[in-house]
Parts: C-alpha cells; sequence; structure tokens
C-alpha cells in the first residue's frame, strides 16, 4: 500500500490475474515493470483503475507465494484475505518500535499527534507531491481522484500512467530514505 497509495481493501483484494507484468525490453522501454488493473467493482469509485508497477512494487510482489488454490496475492495466515486491521496493527507495531529505538514514532501532527494509520499515507503523499513539485493531475488520478470539472472528464481521457509511475518511483525512495 505505502509503495502504490491505493485504499487497503484494494490491497488486500489484490489478485494475481489482475497483473500485467512486463518482459525486461518492454518494462525498459516505458519505465515500469508492469500494469494492475484493479477492477471498477473493487474500487470506491466503481471505476477500473490501472496502476503502474514499479521496482519496489514488484519486489513485494515477487516475495509471494502463487497458489493454484488461493488467487490472492496477499493472503491472512489462514489463507484468506487480510483482515481490514492488518495493516493498521502493523503500523501500530511499527510505531511502536521506532518510539523504543529512536524516541520517535510515525505520527500524523494534524491529527493531534496521533499515530499514523494506513489511510494517512494517502495525504501524506499527496503533501509530498505539492512540496515537491509533482503533477497534481498524476497525484489525484494516482489517489483514484476525479480531475477536474465535468465538462473536463469528458476530454481527459489519459490516466498518467507514466508519469504516475514516475512519482511512485521518486515516492518510494523517498519513504526508503525516511526508514
Amino acid at each position: 500500500m505505502m509503495f502504490c497509495l491505493n485504499r487497503s481493501g484494494e490491497v488486500r483484494g489484490l489478485e494475481w490475474q489482475e497483473l500485467h507484468l512486463f518482459n525486461a525490453t518492454e518494462a525498459d522501454e516505458k519505465g515500469f515493470k508492469g500494469i494492475w488493473t484493479i477492477p471498477g467493482k473493487r474500487m470506491k469509485t466503481k471505476r477500473e483503475h490501472r496502476v503502474p508497477i514499479t521496482s519496489k512494487m514488484l519486489d513485494l510482489i515477487n516475495e509471494q507465494s502463487h497458489s493454484e488454490h488461493n488467487n490472492l496475492v496477499f493472503r491472512g495466515l489462514k489463507g484468506g484475505k487480510l483482515s481490514d486491521m492488518t495493516l493498521s496493527a502493523l503500523m501500530k507495531r511499527m510505531n511502536e518500535t521506532a518510539l523504543i529505538e529512536t524516541g520517535i514514532g510515525f505520527i500524523d501532527p494534524r491529527q493531534g499527534n496521533r499515530p499514523a494509520v494506513p489511510h494517512g499515507l494517502r495525504s501524506t503523499f499527496r503533501d509530498w507531491v505539492a512540496e515537491n513539485q509533482h503533477s497534481r493531475e498524476a497525484a489525484e488520478l494516482q489517489l483514484s481522484h476525479h480531475v477536474g470539472s465535468k465538462v473536463e472528464h469528458a476530454y481527459y481521457r489519459t490516466d498518467l500512467i507514466v508519469e504516475r509511475a514516475r512519482i511512485l518511483d521518486a515516492w518510494g525512495n523517498f519513504l526508503e530514505r525516511s526508514l
């Protein structure tokens, strides 16, 4: 979730058939590793959403075992879908560990210094994009938000996937430097 900024349910429901990985030549030409196409029925917006797969995302995907009996990429201990609390609990443990090791946790100063939660990464990403002069439109599309007015929607047919891949690469590098 932190590398692609999708909502928790979208990531937890990721299925192998939603992934289209490029061969090495195509990946070099496009600048990213593949495309994750999330069906509209699994999106809050109820419309299909394409996500560029970066190297960091592909590394996480490749760590998962593919099962003939279960099509989920990320599975819970019993083989089913991860619960909605799994990622929140992980972030809570990360915060506690950071507090012990460094005295500085992962807090959200705009939310009364409460520990950060998974959905808050989307807001952090949006702030980071603005502060680093990346494309507002690409960021909004990555978050699966509408861009512009109804008239603009009628004419705005690109999903800026190449630009979004560049932003996600830079975001992933930022995250790794921050940890």
